[in-house]
């Protein structure tokens, strides 16, 4: 946590200059919604993409820098890992090369990318859950909690409900890494939310239903929720246009 970057502190340490092109998917993502026709369910979203997933995150969006961005915010030896959105596995890899002996739990609602996993890591100590985080007991204390690139679908008071749930579930002084797409401007991510609700509204989908539209937050967003949640020192480590890499710590001492 020492090497965490404070945004306010450093910002001429946030790298802003050059878009890359997973930057400019978070922006298109964001303006595809505006012409999305009908929300189509999470698991069957993910499902039908999960064969091109890898190709398009590493080769079309060029994601390897964040990769290993997010492998970086894990200074310590790694012993039981909780990933929650773990999709086909892609930040596993080099997670892996430094710590082959750690325990993995990995949640995701696509059985397709689950099975994805089993064909990269079958001598891997996985445990694979096709189901929602918000539902799945997090049986025991982990050390290090992970999401990336998942939660940027759900509401304010859905992910405090989850990073309470997080937080619970880390041993004392366990970190949970957080990278995902963000928005710049409060005024953008209620935006996001009100069209989500309108999509919603319009196909009678309940709340709590699981459908495919991106709602990122601000970084600072979800920086409170976290601290919210239990968290301290919540510090933003690597920021893009609009991708925040946010590296956070339960209470107390290992």
């Amino acid at each position: 946590m020492e090497q965490a970057i404070n945004n306010r502190e450093n910002p001429e340490r946030l790298e802003r200059a050059t878009v890359r092109p997973f930057e400019r998917r978070g922006r298109e993502a964001c303006e595809a919604n505006a012409v999305i026709g009908e929300l189509e369910e999470m698991s069957a979203f993910f499902n039908a993409r999960a064969d091109t997933y890898d190709s398009h995150m590493i080769n079309d969006l060029g994601l390897n820098e964040f990769y290993e961005a997010i492998a970086d915010c894990f200074a310590a030896p790694i012993n039981r890992l909780l990933d929650l959105g773990c999709g086909t596995g892609l930040e596993f890899e080099r997670l892996f090369e430094k710590n082959p002996d750690m325990k993995v739990t990995g949640i995701d609602l696509s059985a397709e990318m689950l099975k994805k996993i089993e064909v990269k890591y079958p001598r891997r100590n996985l445990r694979l859950i096709c189901d929602s985080y918000f539902d799945v007991d997090f049986d025991g204390l982990y050390d290090h909690a992970l999401s990336t690139y998942s939660l940027h679908h759900f509401s304010e008071e859905r992910k405090l409900e989850l990073y309470r749930k997080i937080y619970a579930a880390l041993e004392p002084g366990g970190i949970f890494v957080f990278g995902d797409y963000t928005v710049s401007t409060i005024e953008r991510q209620r935006e996001l939310l009100s069209a989500n609700e309108k999509k919603r509204n319009e196909q009678g989908i309940a709340d709590d239903g699981f459908f495919h539209f991106d709602t990122p937050f601000t970084a600072e967003t979800e920086m409170r929720l976290m601290q919210t949640a239990g968290f301290v020192s919540a510090e933003i480590v690597r920021q893009w246009e609009s991708t925040t890499i946010i590296i956070t710590r339960k209470r107390g001492n290992k």
